[in-house]
């Protein structure tokens, strides 16, 4: 696809995409993310692209890339949620027991690295977006995204939870 169709194409199709990826995520700066990383993997594949396709595969990415954001929210989600419970004040789990999870995983933070650790505090105590933190820090999304993936593995591994399947989470039930 030539240098001008395509820039035709994203000019007719940006706004569009952006809606259409708003019906799945309700997230004005994840759906710029999503339209702008569509239109970027679009950019890299032209040569590939299609006219007569092309917006038809426009959308079909744009779909993807939202199942993706949204099934990584809710494993993060689901996660936040289990390292909350690991603190929380539980009646079903004995105050012995509890302190110990406490305790194995503050030890867990100590031995993080400051980045990942203070990354880790941004994300799941402070409540802070990727985006944010990441601006913050002056590095990309995706570096915030590899500090989470290294501090929840650690924690997995600290606190006995390596549940393997992917997208599960430990406590969890595909009923729960």
């Amino acid at each position: 696809m030539k240098t001008d169709h395509f820039e035709q194409l994203y000019r007719g199709n940006y706004a569009r995409l952006y809606y259409y990826a708003f019906r799945f995520v309700a997230d004005e700066e994840a759906c710029r993310d999503i339209v702008n990383d569509v239109f970027e993997q679009a950019w890299k594949d032209r040569e590939q692209l299609q006219e007569a396709t092309a917006v038809a595969c426009l959308y079909t990415r744009t779909r993807n890339r939202c199942i993706d954001y949204l099934r990584h929210r809710q494993v993060e989600q689901q996660y936040a949620t289990f390292l909350r419970t690991l603190t929380s004040e539980d009646p079903s789990i004995p105050p012995g027991e509890r302190e110990e999870r406490v305790r194995r995983m503050e030890r867990c933070l100590e031995r993080m690295t400051d980045p990942t650790r203070s990354i880790v505090k941004q994300c799941y105590y402070d409540g802070k977006k990727y985006r944010e933190v990441a601006e913050e820090r002056g590095i990309t999304p995706d570096g915030v995204k590899k500090h989470i993936v290294k501090a929840l593995r650690m924690l997995r591994e600290e606190l006995g939870c390596g549940e393997k399947r992917r997208g599960k989470v430990p406590g969890k039930t595909d009923e729960t």
